[in-house]
């Protein structure tokens, strides 16, 4: 596997970004944005500071306490035409990050909060006029009230736009594409320990803790691992609940996985699936061949200059071919991009976006048919030439003699 270090974006490359959001900025018209984020959790909204600054917020994000903490976990960048300031809990983050012309830290017992550092710092810029939100997910309801709530505020004009900064984030650089490479080697290395742990007599929650060491040891973070295993009846287990099942496995189970953690924070995001120590059904066989033939559709479509929306119709057909709804489902759309979080552009017949060298688009389907489920997905890199996938992951289907599919 291809190593890369955890730190091969540049400082300038840092500064390139700011420049690329004060370029937004000027063109929206507005004077400043506030850029919200919050950490401590692998999958939580820290992209958009990490993009801009390299930061991290790795405090746990939890509730304030009064007397003994306020806003631990969470940070706020103020980004004018010539200021970049960080409002954090961290001590460490102006070592911690690119391109800061100050930080405000809190420490310690204090009545001062995050939103209140932020309001006394546009008291003292009143030509801030006009601003941008973003990232508005990532702020807490004290938050919002606090902000919304202050005649300094109320004094200013706001534009709510949590899309604000994915155009500058949709394409990747050469060194984004060298760690999604690396955290792509990584799933593909955790999927092989977790599959060959998949076998009659063995527990689903082993395969899952194989897929997680293997994570943990290439220093990545698991973030979710969503498991179905359907017995040959059609039959599952609730997994909704944070949590792997000791069910034994039988031959003739159907397992599925969607494995997704960050390497340096960016995203991997694979699926695959398996019958358990024998051939598969025919239901089964239908259900895979769906979700895999959709996946492949796609992926086929994905030229340089196509529309994203075409691509997307040639899966929707493949699952109408097989009497699946491509609305139905919780996420009815069969992709999104891939960066430092699960983000744009969402895959789905209509998207206009045209596609571009330099994009990284996950293409995934989960298909239920007849009480058997399977599941497919690859990370895809659109290259001049088209189409490639970051690390080619195996297929571990088994194909009707028994043996694992091409």
């Amino acid at each position: 596997m291809t190593v890369a270090s955890r730190n091969l974006v540049s400082a300038e490359e840092y500064a390139d970004r700011l420049r690329g959001l004060r370029g937004l900025l000027a063109e929206a018209g507005l004077d400043a944005a506030i850029v919200w984020g919050r950490g401590g959790g692998s999958v939580d909204r820290f992209s958009n500071i990490r993009y801009l600054t390299g930061f991290y917020p790795v405090f746990p994000t939890i509730r304030d306490l009064p007397g003994a903490w306020s806003d631990r976990g969470l940070a706020a960048l103020l980004v004018t035409q010539d200021e970049a300031i960080l409002f954090t809990d961290d001590p460490e983050a102006e070592g911690a990050s690119h391109g800061l012309t100050r930080v405000v830290y809190r420490d310690g017992l204090s009545p001062r909060t995050m939103v209140g550092d932020l309001l006394d710092t546009l008291v003292e810029r009143p030509g801030l006029a006009a601003i941008a939100i973003v990232g508005g997910d990532a702020m807490s309801g004290n938050h919002a009230r606090d902000l919304l709530a202050s005649e300094t505020i109320a004094e200013r004009t706001l534009r709510w736009d949590d899309t604000f900064i994915e155009p500058l984030r949709l394409h990747k650089s050469t060194a984004e594409i060298a760690l999604m490479r690396r955290a792509a080697g990584i799933a593909e290395e955790a999927l092989e320990a977790g599959f060959a742990a998949v076998v009659p007599g063995a527990r689903e929650a082993d395969a899952i803790a194989a897929m997680a060491e293997a994570i943990s040891r290439n220093q990545a973070v698991l973030a979710n691992a969503f498991v179905v295993t359907y017995d040959a009846s059609g039959a599952a287990e609730d997994n909704r609940l944070p949590l792997h099942s000791d069910r034994v496995f039988q031959a003739g189970d159907l397992f599925t996985v969607d494995l997704s953690g960050f390497y340096a924070g960016y995203l991997f995001d694979i699926a695959r699936s398996t019958v358990v120590g024998q051939a598969p059904l025919p239901v089964q066989q239908r259900a895979y061949d769906a979700a895999k033939g959709a996946v492949d559709a796609i992926v086929a479509g994905m030229q340089p200059g196509a529309v994203l929306g075409d691509a997307a119709r040639a899966g929707s057909a493949v699952l109408r071919a097989a009497g699946v709804d491509p609305e139905s489902g919780e996420f009815p759309a069969r992709g999104h991009g891939l960066g430092l979080g699960f983000e744009g552009p969402w895959v789905q017949d209509g998207t206009e976006l045209v596609l571009e060298p330099g994009m990284v688009i996950s293409i995934e389907q989960f298909v239920n048919l007849e009480g058997a489920g399977a599941t497919f997905e690859r990370n895809i890199l659109v290259t001049e030439d088209g189409p490639e996938d970051l690390v080619a992951v195996r297929d571990f289907w088994p194909a009707e003699n028994g043996k694992e599919a091409e």
